[in-house]
């Protein structure tokens, strides 16, 4: 579960290449391809090597014409689908 306090990382593992602004990531490991939107390849760059889960929310909250619980609970959809593919490393 996710709280303010827990941090993201990205793994090291994907190989990613930006194009039109959208990211196209294969996982190695599992030859699996992803393709991110603009606004998912944001996020994934903000996690960088690491950033805690309300300072990540907090500053989208201040980019994007959205609610912060919207945003929220968005970016713990986004964040636990890419955990669960090994793409993404959550520490609470």
């Amino acid at each position: 579960m996710l709280t303010p306090e827990s941090r993201l990382s990205r793994s090291p593992d994907p190989l990613t290449s930006e194009i039109d602004g959208e990211l196209v990531m294969m996982d190695v490991e599992s030859g699996k391809y992803f393709n991110l939107d603009a606004i998912g390849t944001d996020i994934w760059n903000r996690i960088g090597d690491g950033i805690g889960f309300g300072t990540l929310c907090a500053a989208l909250a201040q980019d994007y014409d959205a609610e912060a619980a919207t945003i929220a609970r968005d970016v713990t959809t986004f964040v636990t689908t890419m955990a669960d593919k090994g793409l993404v490393r959550i520490k609470p």
